[in-house]
């Protein structure tokens, strides 16, 4: 069995504002030690469970965060950016299944730190008239490749967001939202034990899981923060704007989707 691993900083436990998830901040090591040692429970428990090879992909900002020499040593790991798919980099249909990692909720809701890919650039996303997050979006690219969603770990506003798109994906609440900046975190130790005891469980019935499946062309409609952003990203060709802050793309699949996303995220933020 093969498991592909999207890990971001934003859903771990303990992390709670910029000073955690900023190169700049005061606390960035020691974020990026808390969300090393998440993922590695995560690791632990898939080995555990007969797992054979383990993937990880490093999703949060410059996709350096990960202490390669403190991660398991089951597991390789996608560092870097730019990457063609970002935060799904290598995903591929020869994965098994896969899991996300210290995920956060979508722009404008009430989790701690929400956004969705730019949270300076982008307002809201959706695909087909659904308001999507990072999770959704990133859930709907890996049933492209038929690959299933397993567990999401992240607080419990994400909890809440995975369940409404698909209530048979494992999801591990590691702390409480009190506002966008504040959370009540559950203790590291105990948060690596529910990760490794549920990834353990959700692996003895993956056969039961279905992918998250868009089939057809895709509707794709990105709100930008203002106008000047959505005029720059509307340069790109087969793109449209539907109102001062909104360009509308009709792409193919889900993937061609995702993929004008992200140049049209990129497009945006160039004049930040």
């Amino acid at each position: 069995m093969r498991l592909y691993i999207s890990a971001d900083i934003e859903g771990i436990s303990g992390v709670v504002n910029q000073c955690h998830v900023s190169a700049e901040g005061q606390d960035y090591f020691r974020a990026r030690t808390l969300m090393t040692n998440e993922v590695n429970a995560a690791i632990e428990g898939a080995i555990e469970a007969g797992v054979k090879e383990v993937v990880v992909n490093d999703s949060h900002g410059p996709m350096t965060n990960i202490l390669i020499e403190n991660l398991h040593p089951a597991a390789s790991l996608i560092t870097g950016t730019p990457k063609r798919l970002g935060m799904m980099e290598g995903i591929q249909s020869d994965f098994d299944s896969v899991m996300f990692i210290g995920y956060h909720a979508r722009m404008n809701q009430p989790g701690v730190l929400s956004h969705s890919y730019h949270g300076r650039v982008i307002t809201n996303i959706s695909i087909n008239g659904m308001e999507v997050g990072e999770f959704a979006f990133n859930a709907f690219l890996a049933g492209h490749y038929h690959v299933p969603v397993m567990l999401v770990s992240g607080d419990n506003i994400l909890a809440e967001e995975v369940k409404a798109v698909n209530d048979q994906i494992e999801t591990v609440v590691v702390k409480y939202a009190q506002s966008r900046y504040a959370a009540r975190s559950i203790q590291p130790c105990i948060v690596h034990g529910r990760i490794k005891d549920a990834v353990k469980q959700i692996i003895q019935r993956e056969d039961l899981l279905k992918p998250c499946r868009i089939e057809g062309p895709v509707s794709l409609e990105v709100t930008f923060i203002h106008s000047g952003m959505a005029e720059v990203a509307s340069i790109m060709p087969g793109t449209e704007m539907t109102a001062p802050n909104k360009v509308l793309y009709q792409a193919k699949d889900i993937q061609e989707a995702y993929l004008a996303r992200a140049a049209m995220t990129y497009m945006a933020g160039s004049i930040l």
